[in-house]
């Protein structure tokens, strides 16, 4: 199993830097990592039912470890990269992560964590919007996967949430310096992610 730009060969201090920022930020673990900070410091808390960590072993399973697995599966059978970077075959991973991410909204819905089922609902969305963007071009799930549960942060948080914009420069930077994306394909998922999560969250929150 190896990751697209592994296969083109690049090499340099700044290919280092740009690896490094995308294998820590791919959508699951950055979704793990918002998971963390909004299940233990959530404004609103969590509701009646679940405690920090039931919230993050909800999302750790549902919205973290299987929605990928669809990928790694196909990528141990040699039928893709990690990155999927052929964008013809996106669909079906994102159909099945669509699938996941509602289901943890619902369950979320009923143990009445209403942070963080407008959080899983967000990043169905999100996926809807960028599977149909994906139909015309290969938009970034790497800068989508940054982009909508940052906007998440800002908008629980407020400015405090604003410290993630960095994490998008360099996630947006990283996918070109890998040779995964254009300018316009990393500022057009990170847009679209930002977008519908704002409607998502005006719509539920």
């Amino acid at each position: 199993m190896r990751f697209a730009d592994e296969e083109l060969g690049l090499t340099g201090n700044k290919v280092l830097m740009a690896r490094i920022i995308s294998r820590l930020t791919p959508a699951p673990l950055f979704d793990l990592y918002i998971t963390i900070v909004i299940s233990y410091t959530s404004p609103i808390g969590l509701g009646p039912i679940l405690t920090p960590s039931s919230s993050v072993v909800i999302a750790l399973v549902l919205m973290v470890i299987i929605p990928p697995l669809p990928i790694i599966l196909d990528a141990r059978r040699g039928n893709v990269d990690l990155d999927v970077s052929e964008r013809t075959m996106r669909a079906k991973f994102f159909i099945f992560a669509i699938g996941c991410y509602s289901v943890a909204s619902f369950v979320y819905w009923i143990l009445a964590c209403h942070v963080m089922a407008v959080l899983a609902m967000a990043y169905a969305t999100v996926t809807i919007g960028i599977m149909a963007a994906t139909f015309r071009t290969k938009v970034s799930v790497h800068c989508a996967g940054v982009g909508g549960p940052g906007t998440a942060i800002i908008i629980v948080y407020g400015a405090l949430g604003l410290l993630v914009v960095p994490v998008w420069i360099a996630v947006v930077w990283s996918r070109q310096v890998l040779h995964q994306h254009t300018l316009v394909q990393s500022v057009g998922g990170l847009t679209i992610a930002i977008v519908i999560t704002i409607i998502t969250y005006f719509v539920f929150w």
